[in-house]
């Protein structure tokens, strides 16, 4: 009996989890006025030109990954990843305000495709055997 309420536990735990953080990211074009005033963890695409840093922190907007021509603002204050920069592409999480088409960034992730892209191996250089 005491296995059965502890996978019953663990599981209505892994559901909250999921539910709250999500495992996923939203596409910029999935938000709408009924996420409005909600935690949205949504990735996108640093619009290049859109980058302004000031006191109150980092201020730039995304677009939509799809090719839809959607985009929002964001608001970061946090630390900021090494790689951030215009046409990387982010996956933020915070509070959406539908009516601005802003999102109050409490996390800020960078995705680096070109970090893992594979390398080429240099040629082989031919012997000097003379």
């Amino acid at each position: 009996m005491a296995t059965v309420v502890l996978v019953a536990v663990f599981a209505v735990a892994m559901v909250y989890v999921v539910a709250s953080q999500g495992a996923y990211y939203r596409q910029v074009s999935a938000l709408s006025a009924a996420d409005n005033g909600r935690d949205v963890k949504v990735g996108g695409a640093v619009v290049r030109g859109t980058i302004v840093r000031n006191a109150a922190g980092v201020h730039f907007v995304i677009e939509d990954l799809t090719g839809r021509p959607t985009t929002v603002k964001v608001d970061y204050a946090g630390q900021m990843p090494a790689t951030f920069a215009a046409g990387v592409q982010v996956v933020v999480t915070g509070r959406y305000t539908a009516g601005d088409e802003l999102i109050a960034a409490d996390d800020l992730q960078t995705k680096c495709p070109s970090k893992y892209a594979g390398q080429a191996s240099p040629l082989p250089q031919p012997s000097s055997a003379e």
